[in-house]
């Protein structure tokens, strides 16, 4: 992921939180009181009763997932987020939201719905874990910036750095604002019922930031992760296809454990919350968690 664009998001993330505080009259945006940990991972927390507190940051229990499935990332952990917002104060940053990088209706979403021609949210995952993971460094070559839907659909294929010519690459970044912007493009989902996460997760092979999807169905959220397919390895230079990668459906993670060390935000196209600050802005079945993540 693009580190730079994620840092001056959370800069603007952080001036949101201030205003929100201070604008009284804005009855759009609220703050929350933070729960313990105990409180977070029980019964009541994964329940839409509990709309005046965002969930704890932190879990309590790092669930190796069973099976692992390989999930690529390639997010800036949080200590390098406060470490930057300590060195740029937030009038030196500019103000750019991470909510414009889900786009559900641009063009080139809508274009690509009606050419793949999806059945349904299984088809369009299906599609979404076909895409091939390749490193910021690699196919940027900086380690910062983000791209849209409508850059990683339609601009991807044709990068002169794509090491994979012809074939639609990026990383948990543009995997999951994509997925996320397919699915409600398409209908299947909409705003309140489908957020972009990012967090901490821990598996067999890697331990930091990520990116990934949630929906809610049936009252409750599960996650839906894009970046268990194929991934371009760097050394060895060549592209990677995991065992059985295939087999993972669509609702794949809503049983299995999907082992989150922390959760930083939840956001789309219309809503967002800082889970470590507590504030947002978010309709109130978004104050649960996956019971999933335990």
């Amino acid at each position: 992921m693009k580190k730079s664009i994620l840092l001056i998001f959370l800069v603007a993330i952080l001036m949101f939180s201030v205003y929100a505080a201070s604008d009284e009259d804005d009855d759009s945006t609220t703050s929350f009181s933070s729960v313990s940990l105990e409180e977070n991972v029980s019964d009541n927390m994964r329940s839409e009763d509990t709309i005046n507190a965002v969930p704890s940051n932190t879990l309590s229990e790092n669930i190796l997932m069973d099976p692992v499935p390989w999930i690529q990332q390639e997010a800036a952990d949080k200590k390098e987020l406060k470490d930057f917002i300590q060195a740029n104060p937030p009038e030196t940053t500019g103000d750019l939201r991470v909510q414009e990088y889900v786009t559900p209706y641009a063009d080139a979403v809508q274009d690509y719905l009606r050419d793949e021609d999806f059945d349904d949210a299984d088809e369009i995952y299906k599609t979404a874990v076909s895409w091939i993971w390749v490193s910021d460094a690699t196919l940027n070559n900086q380690p910062d910036g983000w791209l849209t839907p409508t850059e990683f659909l339609q601009d991807t294929p044709d990068f002169d750095s794509n090491p994979v010519s012809g074939e639609i690459v990026s990383d948990c970044a543009e995997q999951a604002n994509t997925l996320a912007s397919l699915l409600m493009g398409s209908g299947e989902y909409d705003e309140d019922t489908l957020r972009v996460v990012m967090g901490q997760v821990t598996s067999s092979n890697i331990n930091g930031g990520h990116a990934w999807v949630e929906v809610y169905e049936d009252g409750e959220w599960f996650p839906v992760d894009a970046t268990v397919g194929p991934y371009y390895d760097d050394d060895l230079e060549e592209v990677v296809y995991p065992d059985n990668y295939e087999d993972i459906d669509f609702d794949y993670f809503r049983d299995e454990n999907y082992s989150v060390v922390e959760l930083w935000y939840y956001y789309n196209n219309k809503y967002i919350i800082d889970i470590s600050s507590g504030t947002g802005d978010a309709p109130d079945n978004w104050y649960s968690i996956p019971h999933s993540y335990y």
